[in-house]
């Protein structure tokens, strides 16, 4: 490699940083620039919405003082009203006509010379007031939902509550102001009371979980003072009477009232003080930002300028280091590629070491050149749709040798994308785990035959063949087939089933081979085998011996609850218990025991057909009935003692 191309790779290294670092600093100079634009739109918002609510509270006192007015006390009211409506049509002034227009001036207008000639009644002038405090209310909602800060979107929730539950105390003081005037409470004015109450608590309730520490105290401060717990004290006084016969005195009544309104005034304030200082800090924020980050991309420049040499030098070295990985992962695993058509391109060594053809022989053709028939195409199916999503693929694949043997590989395919993102190629690295296979089925089929010779010793401890087991596994293995479980849960419960009765090895051989029936205390003892077989195997980490354990643990249970030890019922018993009960009971009825002799197939026919739904599940016992020509097929071929019984014998003695 010559200097030259040293330093072409130099330049266009840092002609390619250089650009990533602008195309980086304007995407996020942009970025701050838009976040400093939210800043602003949120800080014009919050201006809406403080106005709004400058408004409302203003309108609120006026509405309370109207109907105050308008009752039997107006002259004590009359002078604070026209102040009152000087705040207010100051507060108007400063709204954006957005919130309150035009249309509801002019009706505002019309509504006070209604009062001040006392043509409108105080429910009246209340329903018009709560007109236009709805509105402001609505069009400062449509302002929150916009709001798309995280923390003042949360802040401005706990704010609307604390506003609606002004607005609730305003509506019970305009309302209890007006019975308080006119000396007494018709239905409509105790239903407004009611409702303005009920929703003084809900959103009391809202407030108090959503609110900021220091908001919630000072909440649960005002809820505290006097003038507080004696108007809510009033109302509830008045809602629990519904027709009282005393009333306050309507002076009284609004200056503790509207003393309460105006602390919730105060925590409002407190409120836009938050907001303000979070906008000031998120525009602070972003300017900082905007000033480092320049500072930043500029210092990283600098940096790619002077270890543009170095860079050059360590690309060098890594090429080569690349290649001994790439040497080392050709001699170590099995490796090919391929187009991104599955056509192979290349292989290694060890590739066709394995396959037994030649490197001719595979380039240019596909990889099923080598797949075993033994493989099921769907997964191949399902390995090409990962891969086409650009994804790792990672499975165990069984291959075919050029001479038509079989080998067993570990298998993980990267695909490999070129620099738009398309799939250029799939590189597959596989490992030789054949050995691994063949020991792990070994090992298997020594567990399978553990577990049934297991089974057969402890069938032979209780005066029972072998073949009682062997049929069970068998029956078992028809049903849990003809149920529609899948096929490695057959397999577990086939050979699982041998061990339902393995419990028994703790009874004692007084019980356990005692010919006639057990006594009260005998059968209790008897019934502690299904726990123990249990128990045996509850701390297995092997599917196999988890399937054994649920085996003897619900085997005896009952459809209808009635068995044991659990007295489960219905589906509450595991499909691998009911199953295994009903090949049980089968097989135990139609074998000679040392209690009793065995029973005719008819007359076990009829116990099963009198039994679905009570012992057995009645759809395990409608499929024993439709296919009874096999179950009677493998009590036929297990009836008689094989050699593999007197080797079990001979090996237990």
């Amino acid at each position: 490699m010559n200097s030259l191309s040293l330093i072409l790779r130099l330049k266009i290294l840092i002609a390619i940083a250089t650009g990533v670092l602008i195309v980086v600093s304007i995407l996020v100079g942009g970025y701050l620039v838009d976040q400093m634009r939210e800043a602003q739109k949120l800080q014009k918002q919050l201006l809406t919405i403080k106005e709004s609510a400058q408004l409302l509270h203003n309108l609120q006192i006026e509405r309370g003082l109207s109907g105050g007015f308008i009752g039997s006390f107006g002259k004590k009211f009359e002078e604070e009203l026209k102040i009152q409506r000087t705040h207010t049509d100051l507060a108007l002034s400063e709204t954006d006509l957005s919130v309150f227009g035009s249309t509801q001036r002019h009706a505002l207008s019309q509504i006070r010379q209604s009062i001040d000639s006392k043509t409108l009644s105080p429910v009246k002038s209340f329903d018009n007031y709560t007109a236009f405090i709805n509105t402001i209310r609505s069009k400062y909602l449509a302002q929150v939902v916009t709001v798309r800060h995280f923390q003042m979107r949360n802040q401005l929730q706990a704010y609307t509550n604390l506003m609606a539950t002004k607005e609730a105390m305003g509506q019970m003081r305009g309302a209890m102001g007006t019975v308080a005037s006119q000396g007494f409470m018709d239905r409509s004015l105790f239903l407004r009371i009611s409702h303005a109450k009920a929703e003084f608590d809900v959103a009391r309730g809202r407030f108090l979980v959503l609110a900021p520490p220091q908001q919630k105290g000072d909440f649960e401060a005002l809820c505290a003072r006097s003038e507080c717990h004696w108007t809510l004290a009033v109302i509830d006084d008045f809602i629990s009477k519904s027709n009282p016969h005393h009333f306050v005195d309507p002076i009284v009544w609004f200056s503790r009232s509207t003393s309460v309104i105006n602390h919730l005034y105060t925590l409002e304030g407190e409120f836009f003080t938050s907001f303000d200082t979070i906008v000031n800090d998120e525009l602070k924020l972003r300017q900082t930002a905007l000033i480092y980050g320049s500072i930043v991309i500029l210092t990283l420049i600098v940096v790619l300028l002077l270890l543009g040499t170095r860079i050059s030098r360590s690309m060098e070295k890594n090429i080569r280091l690349l290649d001994e990985y790439k040497q080392a992962v050709d001699r170590s695993s099995i490796v090919s590629k391929t187009t991104s058509k599955g056509v192979i391109t290349y292989v290694n060594d060890q590739f066709c070491e394995i396959s037994g053809y030649t490197r001719e022989e595979l380039i240019g053709k596909a990889h099923s050149v080598v797949r075993h028939p033994d493989m099921p195409k769907e997964a191949f199916k399902e390995m090409w749709a990962m891969i086409l999503e650009k994804k790792p693929w990672h499975g165990i694949v069984k291959n075919q040798t050029k001479n038509g043997a079989y080998y067993w590989v570990d298998v993980t395919i990267n695909p490999i994308l070129d620099q738009d993102g398309n799939i250029e190629e799939f590189i597959a690295i596989r490992n030789d785990i054949t050995q691994t296979i063949q020991l792990h089925k070994e090992l298997e089929r020594t567990q399978q035959d553990m577990i049934m010779r297991i089974g057969e010793i402890g069938e032979t401890r209780s005066l029972e063949t072998g073949y009682h087991v062997r049929r069970v596994a068998e029956y078992s293995r028809i049903l849990a087939k003809k149920y529609g479980l899948s096929e490695k849960e057959v397999h577990y419960l086939c050979d699982a089933s041998p061990m339902h009765d393995i419990g028994k090895i703790g009874i004692s051989d007084s019980i356990l081979k005692k010919e006639g029936p057990l006594n009260d205390e005998e059968w209790a003892i008897m019934r502690t085998h299904s726990e123990t077989g249990y128990r045996f195997f509850l701390n297995s980490d092997s599917p196999l011996l988890q399937a054994a354990a649920i085996i003897a643990y619900e085997h005896h249970e009952r459809w209808d609850g009635s068995g044991y030890p659990r007295r489960l019922k219905g589906e509450e018993i595991h499909i691998y218990g009911r199953i295994t009960a009903l090949a049980d009971v089968f097989d135990a009825l139609g074998s000679e025991r040392c209690y009793k002799k065995a029973w005719s197939n008819e007359k076990i026919f009829a116990l099963f057909a009198q039994e679905r739904g009570k012992h057995f599940d009645p759809l395990l016992v409608d499929l024993f009935f439709e296919y009874i020509d096999e179950f009677t097929s493998v009590q036929s071929h297990y009836s008689e003692k094989s050699a593999y019984m007197k080797e079990v014998t001979t090996t237990v003695a």
